[in-house]
């Protein structure tokens, strides 16, 4: 269970900090096991010419297979030389064509008679699988602690630190697409993921400085510089996955963004990257339906109420760095895609915990500031006023209603809906009816009320022409009008 804090000023940077350190607590997201795990012991490493390992190579894997994890990984040079066989084996595979055949096309758990026939058929997607599982584990163990050699020791070497050749072989996994195995996509993201935040400057400044036994921990170079063009590449591809990717697919990628909200390097990476905009789609697309039902929680399956949960959670790590980033500000104000997203979550409330986290976001989002990161010149400030409008006119103020009304057992979800009740109606008071009614058509939320009478139409109806007579809010009228969504 997350802890949710909410505050302002320059308490956001210590909350930043906060955030990165419950992630090297936490330790990696979890790889689920492998479909065809059974078969793993069976793997026989002499046939496999196309892997092209040498006798030594052979060896060493056949010597981890019969010591425990710790003792393998106990030497920083033994370790860095196993986590090289295995993504040898991922390149070689992979040249040699696996992630196509019968292992790429089983998706659930299957009985060891299934699994053994999967590594006849198609020896070589069992190894791909087989070095992934590995490659995680070397990586959860490390990230322990408990052998005393750390994840940048291992795949970072030389006097400069420089990121190991080796990791474009988790990339050639990714740039498969629709074609890969989703198995191996998953897991190829999370480690290349694992493998790159060790780099972060902002994650090593929080990395401990003795042993386990109290001793002081030599700290190694390590260039961040060489996992830049990486993180870059890993990013695209995540973003490129909730841009294109639909349903349980997208799921493909959310351990792996998970783990990149842990730094604010890659949080920002992630931004400037337009990642903002496509997980806020993701969002809507999951709501979509649900939103209006009698009964949402049915319209939505517990594996996408997971998924959402963690969609929503990405978005709310996010918006601590809206304070210090006038452009991610910015990014969360496109077209009201954010507010509206979130405020869906809200009113169709699937479960406890996406509201949780969805009325955490709303919160941060209505307190930012823009006094640290002003906007350059002429353009809007973009603070949290703002983005309570755009909650205004989505509905917010009818859902938080709605949420008032219901009896929590979580003190965080009562004081967010107190607060953001608050917020909204200091807001409303100091708009006039007019600027309400243009955010409601802005937003596309149009909600039946005052402003939806003849009255108030020959009141303003010079007003609909624009500042610069364009007649734009009648275009965009028009355009809802036009549409097929009621």
């Amino acid at each position: 269970k997350y802890i949710f804090f909410v505050c302002s000023g320059d308490e956001k940077q210590i909350i930043s900090s906060i955030i990165t350190m419950a992630t090297i607590l936490k330790g990696p997201t979890t790889l689920v096991t492998s479909p065809v795990s059974h078969a793993f012991p069976h793997i026989q490493w002499d046939p496999l010419g196309s892997l092209r390992l040498t006798a030594q190579e052979t060896a060493l894997l056949r010597m981890a297979e019969t010591n425990p994890i710790e003792y393998t990984l106990a030497d920083s040079r033994d370790a860095s030389m196993y986590a090289r066989v295995l993504l040898k084996l991922l390149a070689e595979a992979s040249t040699a064509g696996a992630g196509t055949g019968a292992v790429a096309r089983i998706s659930d758990n299957v009985t060891d008679d299934i699994a053994m026939k999967a590594l006849d058929e198609d020896p070589l997607g069992v190894v791909t699988h087989y070095a992934l599982s590995k490659l995680f584990e070397i990586i959860a163990t490390l990230s322990s602690g408990v052998s005393g050699v750390t994840v940048g020791a291992v795949f970072y070497v030389g006097k400069d630190g420089v990121l190991v050749d080796q990791w474009k072989a988790l990339l050639r996994i990714l740039n498969k697409g629709g074609k890969g195995d989703p198995y191996t996509q998953k897991g190829a993201a999370l480690c290349l993921a694992h493998i790159l935040l060790a780099s972060c400057p902002s994650l090593r400044s929080n990395t401990p400085t003795t042993d386990k036994d109290g001793q002081p921990i030599k700290a190694r170079p390590i260039s961040y510089a060489s996992a830049v063009e990486p993180l870059e590449a890993l990013t695209a591809w995540i973003v490129s996955q909730l841009k294109n990717a639909t349903g349980m697919n997208v799921g493909l990628c959310i351990p792996a963004l998970t783990a990149l909200m842990g730094t604010c390097e890659t949080r920002i990476l992630f931004c400037s990257s337009g990642g903002v905009k496509y997980l806020s789609r993701q969002l809507r697309i999951g709501t979509k339906g649900a939103k209006g039902s009698s009964d949402s929680k049915k319209k939505i399956g517990q594996s996408s109420v997971q998924q959402l949960y963690e969609l929503t959670f990405c978005l709310w790590t996010l918006s601590y760095e809206l304070n210090s980033n006038y452009t991610i500000r910015s990014d969360f104000a496109k077209d009201g895609l954010t507010a509206t997203a979130l405020v869906d979550l809200v009113s169709i409330a699937p479960r406890e915990k996406v509201v949780r986290v969805a009325l955490s976001t709303l919160r941060n989002i209505a307190m930012c500031e823009a006094d640290q990161s002003p906007p350059p010149a002429g353009l809007q400030g973009l603070d949290g006023k703002h983005f309570l409008s755009e909650m205004m006119a989505c509905g917010l103020m009818k859902a938080i209603d709605h949420l008032k009304d219901r009896q929590f057992t979580d003190p965080d979800i009562i004081d967010d809906v107190n607060h953001l009740h608050k917020l909204l109606v200091e807001n409303y008071k100091e708009m006039t009816r007019w600027e309400v009614y243009k955010n409601e058509v802005e937003s596309g939320h149009l909600q039946w009320g005052s402003t939806h009478t003849e009255a108030f139409f020959k009141e303003n109806a010079r007003m609909m022409e624009g500042s610069d007579g364009d007649f734009r809010l009648v275009r965009v009228l028009i355009a809802l009008l036009s549409s097929k969504d009621e």
